[in-house]
């Protein structure tokens, strides 16, 4: 059996994984990633045709990455947030222009960013693919008295049969679901949301001028983002049993009637529907974010519901923490990184980067599930205060400010890579 050395192994080569190894080039660390499904294949869920809403600090750290003109070139930006809960007075607007900014985000297929991923990914990592990692243990270090993890060994099935990777440090990306995760004996806490999101795109009468509408009801948040060609991508969301029947039993023109009476409009006649699909909606967080020589990353390590469009563009911050923490970043945005020197599997490396992750995740899905919890809630006096609360951020620029700062994931201590004076 075929034996190869790294200094980071990445299963996963999806959104995450792929950015990853795109954030360690120039690091000098030997970078290997493998990932079960060929991008181009249709079955590939990370670079299908859903629509992720990139906050500003993602838009920094593509830049950083070299692959934002690619990813523009297929974005639509966002120049205004509309907030509304539906049967009640109040909402919120937040505009870009106000704000002092050119976009509050921008919305872009995934088979965009994986265009532009994908070809820069074979250029900064040893791609294994279509592969699988079968299994992973410890690599054990020193003398009897002072035996230490000094790796990991990870087997890997390929189409030309089994090879085994040593590396240094193991990194997770592999999703919500994630085999590699539970071969680390990493459990999860999860909840289930008892919702289901139907995802498509839509037609509408009038042009969506760069327009995000987030729509709540009581059956959960709906969203309509802006798209290319004067399109609209739709997140609604719906009980798991109403879902399925949603985007599977009715016709167009019933799908598009209940839809109308969900959004009202604001875009005039909703015109036309696309496919359907429906994904079911979970907050899932590992019990560790790193463990002995492995961090996990992205919807493995933390799956949100999606409103408010936080999940990426947490997972992306993630990155380019980690990133900073293996040495492959200059902490002044003037200086570039040199080839780093740190080991990549150190456990004070590791247990720093969990740490210091931790408070940016706890605020974002607070942030996430205490939407869903507010607006999922039909007690009068807290309808009340809520639309209250949407007034109030409309008339009062601080309030709406500080909001605008967690959505756009400018809050806390952002890593240099999404920084807004990084070059």
């Amino acid at each position: 059996m075929k034996t190869m050395d790294f200094d980071v192994l990445i299963a996963g080569g999806g959104l995450v994984g792929a950015s990853l190894a795109l954030a360690l080039r120039g690091s000098g660390l030997q970078v290997a990633v493998v990932e079960p499904v060929p991008a181009e294949a249709t079955q590939q869920p990370s670079f299908d045709d859903r629509q992720t809403a990139l906050a500003p600090t993602s838009r920094r750290f593509f830049e950083r990455l070299g692959v934002w003109d690619a990813i523009e070139s297929g974005a639509t930006p966002i120049r205004q947030i509309h907030v509304s809960d539906r049967g009640h007075g109040g909402f919120t607007r937040l505009r870009a222009e106000e704000e002092g900014l050119p976009a509050l985000g921008h919305v872009a297929p995934n088979r965009v960013l994986g265009d532009a991923l994908q070809p820069a990914l074979a250029e900064a990592a040893t791609l294994f693919c279509p592969a699988e990692i079968l299994d992973t243990h410890v690599l054990m270090d020193g003398a009897e008295a002072d035996v230490r993890p000094m790796g990991r060994k990870v087997r890997v099935g390929t189409e030309a049969g089994e090879t085994t990777l040593n590396t240094r440090l193991l990194v997770v990306a592999d999703g919500m679901h994630s085999a590699t995760r539970e071969a680390l004996g990493v459990g999860t806490h999860a909840r289930d949301y008892g919702q289901s999101a139907i995802i498509a795109n839509l037609r509408t009468e009038r042009p969506h001028g760069g327009v995000a509408y987030e729509r709540f009801t009581p059956d959960g948040p709906l969203a309509l983002l802006p798209s290319r060609d004067e399109t609209v991508s739709l997140v609604w969301t719906l009980p798991h049993d109403e879902a399925e029947t949603a985007a599977q039993t009715w016709d167009d023109v019933t799908f598009l009637a209940e839809l109308q009476a969900a959004f009202g409009w604001r875009l005039g006649r909703l015109e036309s529907v696309g496919s359907r699909s429906v994904y079911p909606l979970a907050a899932v967080t590992a019990e560790a974010f790193a463990t002995e020589r492995a961090v996990i990353l992205g919807n493995a390590a933390h799956a949100l519901h999606p409103v408010a469009g936080q999940g990426l563009n947490l997972a992306l911050r993630d990155v380019a923490a980690l990133a900073e923490a293996l040495g492959a970043v200059s902490v002044d945005p003037q200086v570039d990184a040199p080839a780093s020197a740190i080991d990549p599997g150190d456990p004070e490396v590791l247990n720093h980067y969990a740490q210091a992750r931790q408070s940016d995740y706890r605020r974002t899905f607070t942030f996430t599930d205490g939407l869903v919890r507010l607006f999922s809630n039909e007690c009068l006096p807290l309808v009340a205060a809520r639309n209250l609360g949407l007034t109030a951020l409309d008339l009062f620029p601080p309030a709406r400010r500080y909001l605008l700062k967690q959505a756009t994931g400018a809050a806390g201590n952002v890593p240099t890579l999404c920084r807004a004076d990084s070059p």
